[in-house]
């Protein structure tokens, strides 16, 4: 029984395998299909040839018509990639941020029975009343309104039907075409495109798990406890599951909805200042925030309050990037570009083969540039997509959390822009960068920095005569033993064996060459047109040996 259910597994791979390919041909990326050798998959010997639409349809377009074709998984990666700046051009992330996660919604009678298989009852004995037609639907999950027994108003999120099983095998074949990427296109490596794959199946993964959307939505509901303008919608945990999430149901406009915004009695300028001031709070105090900077997601509420929905997509800052992006900040005021770079370089983010002449040429630059401007001068838009082209410039790759982070920050401005015109976001970002370099000489921080040093260095300390000891034995006993590592002496060490047999081979021809000469000066032996046959067929053998040598010294290139 288990080998025909393994048989049918593969086979539905291998047809998904062909569909994702195919659909990479269509939108005329057949170049890439053809550097990782998966035409077999596609029963096609050479990549189909770019038709004239697509010459003439942007490359940043093609890719997304291809991931929207592709399905749900694929969506969810675009929306990943669109929060991704320090590895893709502009271009690319205006184009992924029009991907749209609406698919048309799944029949009530499916819902119904996912809450059989969650509680054991129907909807209608959970709540005193739920509209069948959801409010919203997305690849993983439709949303219906619904009421409590005691009258609250709730957001059902149920999950979509089979979506885990499409899921899996998905990300299974990314993991795959990634390593082959990697393997086979050098110039994408440096953004190592399995880790990419990797963060990616941790996020989505995390998404398609509603108790962990239950959790972190509990946690922004904390931490914005006291503060009067940020609403988070209260969940409900006894009604709540791993494809089922209950939580209280927003009234409100899209922070998006401009026209909607502006034909009600709230205030813009208000509203923009909120909204920001939250997402920074979000940022620089709790270092816990929305790994999904979406304008969707954002509720004006009356009172000119901000509400917050979808905690599927989260991201952290953990202390010692925050620290250390304090002590960047710090450097940047000093312009003190060795100590960013220092900074950057603890961080564990610069490549190897980076250029530090020219990064340190393009970093002085940068802050040239905005050294001694003021506040009102300095557009957040234009000095972070400067130092993202920088980034960019020089292969880093930024840990994701960094670059959601300044993508949030991108994308708060433009929606304050667009409340309020004369909108400054630096204003803003100020008081908390401010906080953020101070706290680098907070008492209290460094205390906790003295005694973590002193824990790590007591704990050296303690075992390091038991360490000496233990290597002193060892180097008595002879059980001492030290491993080389070489890097590059492979090719070396092939070019001298090729040498080497060159040298040999050219003395095997040259020794051919004076025997058969000794030969026929001493003219004896059976003879052939009056020379010894002998020293003759000596000669011939040198001949041709020596001909074969010449020719693969000229096919090598390497003369």
């Amino acid at each position: 029984m288990i080998r025909p259910l393994k048989t049918l597994e593969t086979y539905r791979r291998l047809k998904r395998y062909r569909s994702i390919i195919l659909t990479l041909l269509k939108y005329g990326f057949g170049d890439i299909v053809d550097r990782m050798d998966l035409h077999s998959l596609a029963r096609r010997k050479r990549p189909r040839s770019i038709t004239r639409r697509d010459a003439q349809t942007p490359t940043a377009q093609r890719f997304r018509l291809a991931l929207s074709e592709l399905g749900p998984t694929f969506v969810k990666l675009g929306q990943l990639l669109s929060t991704r700046p320090d590895i893709l051009p502009e271009n690319f992330i205006e184009e992924l941020e029009k991907l749209q996660d609406e698919v048309p919604p799944f029949p009530y009678q499916e819902a119904e029975g996912i809450f059989r298989e969650e509680f054991q009852k129907s909807p209608e004995e959970i709540f005193f009343s739920i509209e069948p037609k959801p409010v919203a639907s997305g690849s993983i999950a439709q949303v219906h309104k619904a009421v409590l027994q005691d009258g609250t108003r709730v957001a059902v999120k149920i999950q979509r039907p089979g979506i885990i099983p499409v899921i899996q095998t998905d990300l299974g074949i990314l993991m795959e075409i990634a390593a082959l990427m990697e393997r086979h296109i050098p110039e994408l490596k440096w953004i190592s495109p399995t880790e990419l794959v990797r963060h990616f199946s941790n996020t989505i993964r995390r998404e398609t798990d509603f108790v962990s959307e239950l959790y972190a939505a509990e946690q922004f509901r904390r931490n914005f406890d006291d503060n009067p303008v940020m609403v988070i919608p209260r969940v409900y945990r006894e009604y709540s599951s791993e494809k089922i999430l209950v939580m209280d149901y927003i009234e409100g406009i899209k922070i998006s909805d401009i026209e909607a915004i502006s034909r009600s009695d709230l205030d813009r300028k208000i509203l923009a200042k909120n909204g920001t001031s939250s997402i920074l709070e979000e940022i620089f105090e709790h270092q816990f925030f929305h790994a999904d900077p979406h304008p969707g997601n954002l509720f004006a509420l009356e009172g000119n309050r901000i509400a917050a929905i979808d905690f599927g997509m989260i991201g952290y800052l953990d202390e010692k990037t925050t620290r250390i992006l304090g002590k960047i900040f710090t450097a940047a005021v000093k312009k003190d570009v060795d100590g960013i770079i220092h900074n950057l370089d603890e961080m564990e983010i610069l490549p190897e083969h980076i250029n530090m002449m020219v990064f340190r040429f393009d970093l002085s630059g940068f802050i040239d540039r905005y050294y001694g401007s003021s506040i009102s001068e300095v557009d957040l838009d234009e000095f972070i997509g400067d130092a993202l082209r920088i980034v960019r410039n020089h292969q880093i790759v930024l840990p994701a959390n960094l670059a959601t982070v300044g993508r949030m920050l991108v994308l708060a401005t433009g929606i304050a822009r667009k409340l309020d015109p004369d909108f400054n976001m630096i204003e803003e970002v100020k008081p908390f960068a401010r906080k953020l370099v101070t706290s680098q000489f907070d008492a209290n921080r460094i205390s906790r920095e003295a005694a973590y040093l002193a824990e790590e260095y007591y704990g050296v300390f303690k075992f390091l005569p038991a360490d000496i000891r233990t290597i002193l034995n060892k180097l008595k006993k002879g059980e001492t033993r030290i491993t080389l590592h070489h890097q590059g002496i492979d090719r070396l060490i092939k070019e001298i064996d090729l040498s080497s047999n060159r040298i040999s081979f050219a003395l095997i021809v040259a020794s051919l060459i004076v025997g058969s000469s000794l030969i026929i000066h001493m003219d004896k032996g059976p003879t052939f047109f009056g020379l010894p046959a002998l020293g003759l067929g000596g000669y011939l053998v040198a001949g041709l040996l020596g001909l074969w040598l010449v020719i693969s010294i000229l096919r090598s290139g390497k003369i």
